[in-house]
């Protein structure tokens, strides 16, 4: 009985096995990180580039959800200089969440918390 027992949570394990391979190949969520360079409110848009590279990328901000210096905002409270991390979703040009701080430091430290 025990070897049945045994054989049933084996076969259960090893069918489970490829579902949880794919269900975390399948994470759609990136960051994108550095110093915000450009607003547009009426484009709903902000561009941020990169420190060390200096890539720049321009993310639609209309459904994120802003936190400006650790307190919920809204794009136009966002300002030049700023460092910001945008976290995209399934469309890599649609920021899901942006956070920016007014301090670099400040910036890294809170993405060492998430």
């Amino acid at each position: 009985m025990k070897s049945l027992i045994s054989y049933t949570l084996a076969l259960i394990l090893l069918a489970a096995l490829p579902g949880m391979a794919l269900a975390k190949g399948n994470k759609t969520e990136k960051a994108f990180g550095g110093k915000v360079t450009a607003i547009d409110t009426n484009a709903g848009t902000i561009t941020v580039t990169k420190h060390k590279t200096g890539e720049q990328k321009i993310f639609k901000a209309a459904d994120a959800t802003i936190t400006v210096d650790g307190v919920s905002g809204k794009l136009a409270d966002i300002t030049i200089g700023m460092h910001a991390r945008i976290t995209t979703g399934t469309n890599p040009d649609s920021a899901s969440s942006i956070t920016a701080l007014t301090h670099k430091k400040a910036c890294k430290k809170n993405k060492a918390t998430t």
